[in-house]
């Protein structure tokens, strides 16, 4: 077997949870049990350190979101949210050594929009919660080569909890001054028209594998 890099690799769906398993078979091939063992390991940690991370920004955020909206009402949320979603993504970015950040296809603020993999990815999930099957667990997982490094690139599925409708359930259903300070702040905005389990798009995390 003639040993190659593997660009883009994954085994399938289980379980909600997208695993990558092929790169590793070539590792065992090429460079024997030992190889296979700690590229698996390190493939491990990385995905543990993207689910930390994951853990970390969505949890921080909707604690500070709440408050937020006790102390500035809903309007004064609307900013508020989407700057801080920002501002913690660069936080616990640096913290765990990760990039991290929500993306979604309808945004509200523009530089949550997808790359390519992550429309790819979005457009799975979308077919998941259409049939019903996203839950706590559901994950994507996959190892991939981008500037010849390999990057484990991990989302899950942000869905809309009942606290979030205030700003982002359907238009009409949205108090006056939350209306118009979303015109106002995002007037090209997408991100209204949702009911409390929707998808409302993922937290995405590249994690490098290895050194530079």
């Amino acid at each position: 077997m003639t040993c190659a890099s593997v660009p883009r690799t994954r085994l399938g769906w289980k379980r909600g949870i997208w695993t990558v398993a092929l790169s590793l078979l070539v590792l065992a091939a090429c460079g024997g049990s030992n190889d296979a063992a700690e590229a698996n390991k390190i493939r491990t940690d990385a995905e543990a350190t993207a689910r930390r991370a994951t853990e970390k920004l969505t949890g921080t955020l909707m604690g500070e979101v709440q408050k937020s909206i006790k102390e500035r009402g809903l309007a004064g949320t609307v900013t508020h949210c989407s700057n801080r979603a920002q501002e913690l993504s660069t936080l616990v970015g640096a913290e765990e050594g990760v990039v991290i950040r929500r993306v979604t296809e309808k945004t509200r603020n523009p530089v949550d929009a997808p790359d390519v993999f992550e429309r790819r990815v979005l457009a799975h999930f979308a077919q998941l919660a259409q049939r019903g099957e996203i839950d706590a667990s559901t994950a994507y997982v996959e190892v991939v080569r981008e500037d010849d490094r390999e990057m484990l690139r991990f989302l899950k599925p942000i869905t809309i909890k009942k606290p979030c409708l205030g700003c982002h359930g359907p238009s009409t259903s949205l108090a006056d001054d939350v209306r118009q300070a979303i015109h106002e702040q995002y007037p090209s905005d997408l991100a209204t028209g949702y009911s409390e389990g929707d998808l409302r798009g993922a937290v995405s995390v590249s994690v490098p594998l290895g050194e530079d």
